[in-house]
């Protein structure tokens, strides 16, 4: 309770004093191709690991996508991975419930603190529990003085230990919500006033774009490739860093710059062309972060044989 309270009289600090300690830049002119995301500089310059290969994945694409952003994502690497249409429906209804469970006025806070892993743009940490979430939803309780933070207490491993495919299934999918999220740039950067303003704005823009517009989820279901996760916090800090606004990568400084020169907006097929592709970028890095979460809990508790 300490930490959430005192994170919580931060809140409103962090958007004084960190806004004005690290000014963004306008008109920094970034040129980063898509392959060089891992050669950039600065003290989370080995944060992100290489992407690798899938060897074992279903060789045609689903027919339909017409679910929501996270569930999208979820489902597509649930179905890269091989996992029978049940598992795939049980880990994609999942992943939107983070956003039904840490919702509302009376837990607004709740959700904005753990669906964020917010960094400086000097590299370092600064806001938001994304990482503990996530960790507890797979794992269990990680120590720290808010853990257990599971949904009802409990955890994948929790139940695939008791032979319960099924619910341990939920809590992965429940999980991938988490990476997913840092995996854009609004939760892994302090923001200024446009990102306050337009947060959702970008997110509708996105929704509408996934399998219509611009059909960004093609991007991640055409691309076999995963970040392994070994470690669920240090998965969380990797996909927060690889697209904050202070890598020197450049994705998420593109991305944002570019959606502000385009007006903000919301309909399919809209946005300038430079938006458009670093965005590809960034849904298809949050895919490979969820695929690599699904394997590091199929793989610890010894999951891959679909039983329903």
């Amino acid at each position: 309770m300490e930490k959430k309270f005192f994170c919580y009289l931060l809140t409103i600090v962090l958007l004084m004093v960190f806004m004005s300690s690290c000014t963004m830049e306008q008109g920094t002119d970034y040129e980063n191709s898509y392959q060089d995301l891992h050669t950039g500089t600065g003290m989370n310059k080995d944060l992100i690991p290489e992407s690798v290969e899938m060897d074992n994945a279903p060789i045609n694409p689903m027919n339909r996508w017409e679910m929501a952003t996270h569930t999208n994502i979820t489902d597509v690497c649930a179905w890269q991975w091989g996992l029978s249409a049940g598992r795939r429906n049980t880990m994609q209804a999942a992943s939107e419930m983070p956003d039904v469970y840490q919702s509302g006025i009376d837990n607004g806070f709740n959700q904005q603190w753990s669906h964020a892993y917010i960094y400086h743009s000097w590299g370092f940490y600064v806001w938001g529990d994304a990482d503990d979430d996530f960790h507890d939803n797979l794992d269990g309780d990680s120590g720290e003085s808010e853990s257990p933070e599971g949904y009802n207490g409990k955890w994948a491993g929790y139940y695939y230990n008791r032979n319960d495919q099924y619910n341990g299934d939920w809590y992965v999918g429940y999980a991938c919500h988490y990476i997913e999220d840092v995996s854009l740039v609004l939760h892994n950067t302090i923001p200024d006033v446009n990102m306050l303003v337009y947060h959702f704005a970008y997110e509708e823009w996105v929704q509408n774009n996934l399998t219509g517009g611009h059909k960004f989820l093609d991007d991640v279901k055409n691309d076999w490739n995963y970040y392994p996760v070994t470690d669920p916090k240090a998965g969380i800090r990797s996909a927060a860093w690889n697209t904050s606004w202070g890598n020197s990568n450049g994705i998420g400084k593109k991305v944002w710059q570019n959606y502000e020169s385009s007006g903000f907006p919301t309909g399919a097929g809209t946005g300038n062309s430079t938006l458009v592709n670093y965005t590809r970028i960034m849904i298809r890095e949050a895919g490979r972060y969820t695929k690599g979460a699904i394997k590091y809990a199929l793989d610890k508790y010894n999951q891959w044989t679909n039983k329903y």
